[in-house]
């Protein structure tokens, strides 16, 4: 049965007749309680934002759950309506250690025709609120639904092909429609807080949504919640728009929400991740995505994270999931939902959506009759661990590399308030590369130079962390990346052929300054590079191109950890500008490594009281389209790890082992710091601390076991995949406790 009819059908019921299984439901629920969780229950307390995590009860803590698509029903469960079985899954999640679940109200379902809603609707989700605070689990509504469950739209019947972000009868009923439930719900605290609607831009009208619409969108939907409900915290679901430059990326949205969501699924990003799923880039993409929107300004969730057993074998996806889920924490993750609690039943399979899309039956932390898979086990622990952290004043530190994210990357398209000009223009400026600020363009977006920027994005934070560097990504224009001890540049962030992945030109000028004041600075340059001043910031400028398929960069003099006699090599992935090398002539610098013809390839440079490197061929980008680049012998961290050492800086944590994270949040005189194994094999490691770090534990399902320091390190065996939380205090803190 289509849901649109369905909900034509029962909307009706109320005048006419309801659905014979609805009717027998009610009856039962009104006359024996059937189904009805028990009276008198604690309330569960209402959810705010404190700083970079929720708080209940004026408790810091980290929501963990999954989305709740019922396995029975599937998308059709308003209509297959059977509170017996509804509450059997609450009864799962609680003993998985759930204490939030995200689900979809159903657009059609809840205003089957326009400004017409559905009293039966609001009753089932007041069922579900009872059973949020009998299961203590908290309800996350995401609203008008809507896509969902592989390549389904669920549509109301009445949109007749209107564009639901920009047609003004769409925006005003869908005002309306949050309005009801910021009506409804204002005071209501079994909600964690309302999700405006899942992967937005509406799958059916994707291609046709502009910065504009987006930003407008979230503005009146937010705005209309608020008018009643200014309780409970609001994001918008988004899936891959911070990585796509989509219009509903967290910068476009940052104003009008209280937080971001990420949904790291890499194995639908091959683009980005070139690896199998369980792969060292591959487990980075949450923390990668984490780092990226809460950029923006906002604190980040990860929303949906996982893999199907129908593709991969459920232990890889625990491992998968295990992985993800800590390095995401370790980069500031403020809670885990992922997708999802359930397989589909079998008879899902016969029709759409699950028959047109296998995948999607076998996502399920537990299979259709509730049996617990290997993520389950996992999660169980997961949940019993982040229930022990006390996360009083706990933040992440100020990151040690930053890695700028230029203006007209996170600006919205057309706005030119930041283009410098002033007054009024004899002849106005109207760029051929903004498309949204010319009448009847369509928006000016580059699939290709946003994957460009990108994937030197994530090689340059994952290159980072193996040399034991945390990294995050200010805003250009907000000049936050100076507070950064380092400030990392890979090419194209150097480079001059497309606006949307370079900096702006005066932004040398700044960092000449950060430099001179004791930054020190990298950079990677392509044969495309044009970077002002750039004699006097890097000891060097580019005289040329070099036209090299093949790349071998040899140390000639000491660096660090670099000796003479070390090499790094990369292939050349296309011959053109963007990947061939620049000819430097060396201008006060000093030559650090040379490439196979003996042309200067690092050249390191002081500049007042901050010193830099340069390198003249865009080596993370080369990084970024190797399949399984670090599952391979790979040792390009070691140029970062040099770099940091010449510099002096250290950071908070650190390992002896590149596939080993350590990332760390902190209070004052105590913290936590998060050791992610993030290879398939084994490793000792010896991590390493600046910190003044006095008594540490380790802290397990069961409880916190003790670990020996040994002055400001410690040795630890990590199983592959193996991912823990230790708990330190220094001596003040320790005195106290």
């Amino acid at each position: 049965m289509r849901i649109a009819e369905s909900a034509s059908r029962v909307s009706g019921g109320w005048r006419q007749t309801f659905p014979a299984g609805m009717l027998c439901w009610l009856v039962c629920f009104a006359l024996t309680g059937a189904a009805r969780p028990q009276e008198n229950v604690a309330k569960l307390p209402r959810v705010r934002l404190d700083g970079n995590y929720f708080s209940r009860d004026d408790h810091r803590f980290i929501p963990v759950g999954a989305h709740w698509v019922p396995a029975k029903a599937g998308m059709q469960w308003p209509v297959q309506w059977d509170p017996k079985d509804i509450e059997a899954d609450f009864a799962k999640m609680h003993e998985l250690g759930y204490n939030i679940v995200r689900f979809d109200v159903l657009w059609a379902w809840v205003e089957p025709r326009p400004g017409d809603y559905n009293p039966e609707a609001f009753k089932q989700i007041d069922y579900l609120i009872s059973l949020a605070h009998k299961y203590q689990i908290y309800l996350h509504p995401s609203l008008f639904i809507g896509g969902e469950v592989g390549e389904a739209y669920w549509d109301v019947p009445w949109r007749h092909g209107r564009h639901p972000h920009s047609d003004p009868e769409m925006l005003r009923l869908e005002t309306n429609h949050a309005e009801e439930f910021g009506r409804r719900y204002a005071n209501e605290t079994g909600i964690f807080g309302w999700d405006l609607t899942d992967e937005p831009p509406f799958w059916i009208v994707a291609g046709q949504t502009t910065d504009a619409m987006a930003i407008n969108w979230t503005r009146l939907i937010t705005g209309a919640i608020r008018r009643h409900d200014t309780m409970h915290p609001i994001v918008a679901g988004t899936s891959q728009e911070d990585l796509d430059h989509g219009p509903f990326r967290p910068d476009n949205l940052a104003r009008d929400v209280d937080f971001f969501s990420v949904h790291p699924f890499t194995i639908y990003n091959a683009d980005l991740f070139p690896d199998p799923m369980l792969s060292e880039r591959g487990t980075y993409g949450a923390a990668f995505q984490i780092a990226l929107s809460s950029g923006a300004g906002r604190p980040a969730m990860i929303h949906e994270l996982g893999g199907s057993s129908a593709q991969y074998s459920p232990e890889r996806i625990a491992a998968y999931d295990r992985l993800q889920i800590y390095s995401g924490l370790a980069s500031g993750a403020i809670g885990v939902d992922l997708w999802c609690y359930s397989d589909a039943a079998p008879e899902q399979f016969h029709k759409a959506p699950y028959l047109r899309t296998p995948q999607e039956t076998r996502w399920g932390m537990v299979t259709w009759d509730r049996q617990d898979r290997p993520l389950a086990a996992e999660f169980k622990k997961i949940s019993r661990i982040v229930r022990q952290l006390d996360l009083t004043d706990v933040k992440p530190p100020v990151a040690d590399v930053a890695i700028p994210v230029p203006v007209e990357w996170s600006g919205v398209l057309g706005d030119f308030s930041h283009f410098g000009l002033t007054g009024p223009e004899v002849t106005p400026y109207v760029s051929t590369f903004n498309g949204d600020a010319m009448v009847g363009q369509p928006p000016s977006r580059s699939a290709e130079d946003n994957q460009w920027l990108r994937g030197a994005w994530l090689s340059t934070f994952i290159l980072a962390r193996r040399a034991g560097l945390r990294a995050d990504f200010p805003r250009e224009g907000t000049g936050d990346w100076q507070d950064r001890p380092m400030l990392f540049m890979p090419s194209p962030l150097t480079s001059t052929n497309s606006h949307l992945v370079h900096v702006h030109t005066d932004f040398y000028e700044k960092a000449k300054g950060y430099v001179e004041r004791g930054g020190f600075l990298y950079a990677s340059i392509a044969a495309d590079g044009a970077i002002p001043d750039m004699e006097e910031i890097f000891g060097a400028r580019v005289a040329d191109t070099v036209t090299a398929s093949e790349v071998t960069m040899k140390v000639v003099e000491p660096f660090g950890n670099l000796k003479p006699g070390d090499t790094f090599h990369y292939s050349v992935p296309a011959a053109n500008p963007r990947n061939w090398g620049a000819l430097l002539e060396v201008k006060g610098g000093k030559v650090i490594a040379v490439d196979q013809d003996g042309r200067p390839a690092l050249v390191a440079n002081a500049l007042g009281a901050g010193k830099t490197l340069l390198s003249a061929y865009p080596i993370e980008a080369y990084l970024a389209v190797v399949p399984s680049a670090f599952e391979k012998p790979e040792n390009t961290h070691r140029i970062y790890q040099a770099f940091r050492e010449w510099t002096g800086h250290e950071p908070q944590f650190s390992t002896d082992q590149p596939s080993v994270e350590a990332g760390s949040l902190n209070a004052d005189h105590r913290g936590y710091v998060i050791v992610v194994n993030h290879s398939a094999d084994s490793q000792q490691v010896t991590v390493k601390t600046r910190l003044p770090v006095r008594s540490l534990s380790c802290i397990a399902a069961e409880g916190a076991k003790l670990v020996r320091l040994e002055g400001s390190s410690w040795k630890m065996d990590m199983e592959a995949h193996e991912a823990v939380i230790l708990e330190w205090r220094d001596e003040n803190e320790s005195r106290i406790r």
